[in-house]
């Protein structure tokens, strides 16, 4: 089977493609050693066709740049809600102490009044008081002050009521406030650190469309025959622990995560809702969910690539830089692609009998997964993001 490739947004096939253009054209022949002039029109010509995929690459980076400055925009969009959201919070707190104040006194006035009522006696006290006046005038005025008081007493029960109902109501908004700046601030991470993976990206594309044919050629055979030194060697890149997420984290070991957690972390995504999926994956291959997760936030930009988005391949499995799309594997649901490529990585990469076994780790994985040196930092980089 066909190693799967690295694919991560959809938008990067468009940055991609000078790059992997220029790639094809060095590694065709230059013209057979004969005529001197076939050599030089050949040479010409690969020449043109090199400038032409240089070109093509200027205006992708150009495009990427800009994506990546609304991207970066939305960011920062994302963070002035967030403080506005902290001053909310704050504001509210405060009123919810003004209204425990308020509340507080008020209800010191009604059992006062109260009590000064009862050890007066009460209504009884009260009828005495209007039909012990001297004349009728007399007797209604009574009547009126009584009817003022009780009016009084009955707004101040009302006002009680009301604003413990406005605590109430202020204290639950204040909670939901908070989870939603939890959950925006987990994602505003991450998404900083999918960013730096994208810029990183198109820089490199750049650089490569613009390196002369001959240094490009040279450079690619000597990374080839590492690549393969590499694989031969059987080197094995030991697990090394520690609290802190690494290329070097053993991903055989239990995250630590919850199905809850999870859930709570991708929602609003299109991966929403797949907590269980990734733990289920840990708890019968082995296969770290704090790992997975960022695996396949970094291939499907968080399950919303054309790839992920019609054929439910959260993981770019099996698309290979010609044409990654064709060749993607299509799963029945999100779920089947997880529990498929986990059995596929523990049984492949992170077994020691398995057929490219570096190491449990992802720079050991890196070795055969991906022909991107940086892969394994860039998984690490946004594993360490997640809750």
């Amino acid at each position: 089977m066909t190693r799967p490739s690295v694919w991560l947004a959809r938008h990067r096939l468009d940055v991609a493609l000078p790059l992997i253009g220029v790639l094809m054209l060095i590694a065709l022949p230059v013209a057979a050693a004969g005529d001197p002039q076939s050599v030089v029109d050949s040479a010409n010509q690969s020449l043109q066709n090199a400038q032409a995929q240089a070109s093509g690459a200027d205006h992708a980076l150009t495009a990427a740049r800009a994506d990546l400055a609304n991207a970066t925009a939305r960011l920062a969009a994302l963070d002035k809600e967030i403080v506005k959201l902290n001053a909310t919070i704050a504001a509210d707190t405060a009123t919810v102490a003004q209204l425990d104040t308020e509340l507080s006194t008020d209800r010191g006035h009604l059992a006062s009044y109260l009590r000064h009522s009862y050890e007066n006696g009460g209504s009884e006290a009260d009828l005495v008081y209007i039909i012990s006046a001297s004349d009728i005038s007399t007797a209604i005025q009574r009547k009126v002050k009584l009817d003022h008081v009780t009016s009084a007493v009955r707004d101040l029960v009302t006002r009680i009521v009301t604003e413990a109902t406005r605590a109430a109501a202020t204290l639950a908004q204040d909670n939901a406030a908070r989870a939603q700046v939890a959950v925006a601030q987990a994602q505003a991470a991450t998404t900083r650190a999918l960013i730096a993976v994208q810029e990183e990206q198109v820089q490199m594309a750049d650089v490569s469309a613009h390196r002369a044919v001959a240094q490009a050629k040279t450079q690619l055979t000597a990374a080839q025959a590492a690549l393969a030194a590499a694989r031969a060697s059987g080197t094995i890149y030991s697990p090394v622990a520690g609290p802190l997420f690494t290329v070097d984290t053993d991903l055989t070991v239990p995250s630590g995560e919850t199905a809850a957690r999870i859930n709570t972390f991708l929602q609003g995504t299109a991966m929403a809702g797949l907590g269980d999926s990734f733990m289920r994956a840990e708890q019968q291959f082995h296969v770290s969910a704090r790992y997975f997760v960022a695996h396949a936030i970094l291939e499907s930009n968080w399950g919303s690539s054309a790839i992920a988005h019609d054929k439910h391949n959260l993981f770019g499995f099996n698309a290979n830089d010609r044409n990654p799309y064709g060749d993607a594997s299509t799963f029945p649901s999100f779920d089947a692609c997880i529990q498929y490529v986990a059995q596929f990585v523990q049984s492949h990469y992170l077994s020691p009998t398995g057929s490219y076994y570096h190491g449990p780790t992802l720079r050991g994985m890196n070795v055969n997964y991906a022909s991107d040196p940086s892969w394994a930092a860039k998984i690490a980089s946004i594993a360490r993001t997640i809750p």
